[in-house]
């Protein structure tokens, strides 16, 4: 009964079949809106625009693929699949290689050997070896087994998190200001500190987005690095990267004034939905409950970004409007709580924090797998043996199955070519 148990779990067929699986998930995690890899106006937009569709794709399990219960199932099944396999080719080529399988091609005569045998067998010994393309499948079934415990180890453990800054704002570990991805683990929270100084915004005829930059300033136990990331260009700082999203707005700026006189900063962040209205005044809404020191006050807020901002606000307080007004910069709303002086505007841009503690087992076993991969392609294992009793000979070979070219060489020295 163990026999054929043992044969099942490491049949060609599953792996087959449970690869395709992989692939499918793969590309369902990679065309799909993923949750975690979108940025909170994003997933906001998605949800806003297709609820069904997201609550359907969420019930599913298809709205954080790699994250799910039934992905880490496939990559544990398929990864037991492949070190069976990997049992069983191994079992065959120590069989091959300590000569106790069955030679797969004989040939006995007597007198001159075949004229594409004789010269065959010229070099100085009897035995003809190319061994070394055994480990084609081992190092293939290696790549495999190591990019599924790649991708399964690396998804519990890494950090994703989504993060706003305006120009000057400084990020210094503050949880408040991280989103989070499913998964991420907060003790993963990096502890350095980040500073956005400028953002660049390129556009073509004023409508296109054909660049964006921005200059940032990072401080770690290392020291002070200052760099310019881009879409595609991260920097990294020990295990993090840190990327540019494409979310990009302007940030009202606030100097709020406390009963008891202490001034603090407050930043209001407003997104830019497309690229043609980064440079109009196009008016910008938001509604949101602030609350700040236990003062909970709901604020219905438009801004007009440009050479001349402005700031309209409507605020209420248990259904009470504490203030209804416009403001330009300069000027000032009492909320009762405390009291807002509306500085202006700057530019903020998304940011996207990001550690795969083992990526590297994941493209090392694309490299095993592409070297494994190449090895069986190009080279086959074979070798051959030549014993010689007087004028009688016999010829061994010993090949794996579905080797063709093998096969129509040995019929040729059959007919004596």
């Amino acid at each position: 009964m163990m026999r054929p148990g043992w044969q099942l779990l490491a049949s060609p067929r599953l792996g087959a079949l449970l690869l395709a699986l992989l692939a499918l998930a793969a590309a369902a995690g990679g065309s799909l809106p993923q949750s975690e890899r979108l940025a909170p106006a994003e997933l906001d937009a998605w949800q806003a625009s297709w609820p069904l569709l997201s609550k359907t794709l969420d019930w599913l399990g298809l709205s954080r693929v790699y994250a799910s219960g039934w992905f880490a199932v496939l990559c544990a099944a398929l990864g037991t699949n492949l070190l069976a396999a990997m049992a069983v080719h191994g079992a065959r080529m120590l069989a091959w290689l300590r000569g106790e399988a069955p030679p797969t091609h004989r040939m006995d005569g007597t007198g001159a050997l075949p004229q594409g045998l004789a010269r065959h067998f010229a070099a100085r010994d009897e035995s003809r070896r190319q061994e070394f393309a055994l480990f084609g499948v081992p190092l293939l079934h290696l790549g495999f087994v190591m990019l599924v415990a790649g991708v399964a180890l690396n998804t519990p453990a890494r950090f994703g998190a989504h993060l706003e800054l305006s120009e000057g704002e400084i990020y210094a570990g503050q949880p408040d200001k991280l989103l989070l991805e499913t998964g991420s683990d907060p003790v993963g929270i990096p502890d350095f500190r980040l500073r956005l100084d400028r953002l660049h915004v390129d556009l073509e005829a004023g409508k296109h987005l054909t660049g964006l930059r921005a200059d940032i300033t990072l401080r770690d136990k290392e020291g002070v690095y200052r760099d310019t990331v881009e879409v595609n260009r991260p920097h990294a700082v020990g295990p993090y990267a840190v990327y540019l999203d494409k979310n990009i707005g302007h940030t009202a700026v606030f100097d709020r004034l406390l009963p008891d006189g202490r001034h603090d900063r407050l930043l209001v962040n407003f997104l830019v939905s497309s690229p043609a209205g980064w440079k109009e005044s196009v008016p910008l809404q938001r509604d949101e409950i602030v609350e700040l020191d236990s003062q909970p006050i709901l604020y219905r807020m438009v801004l007009t970004p440009g050479d001349r901002p402005a700031f309209q606000l409507e605020a209420r307080q248990r259904g009470k409007v504490v203030f209804n007004g416009r403001l330009a910069p300069g000027e000032s709303a009492d909320l009762g709580a405390y009291r807002l002086s509306f500085l202006g505007t700057v530019p903020w841009a998304g940011l996207y924090l990001s550690a795969d503690p083992y990526l590297g087992l994941v493209f090392a076993g694309m490299a095993s797998l592409l070297a494994g991969t190449l090895l069986q392609l190009l080279f086959h294992p074979r070798r051959m043996r030549l014993r010689r009793d007087g004028e009688a000979w016999r010829v061994e070979g010993w090949v794996l199955r579905d080797d063709w070219r093998f096969a129509r060489q040995w019929r040729d020295w059959e007919q004596g070519r």
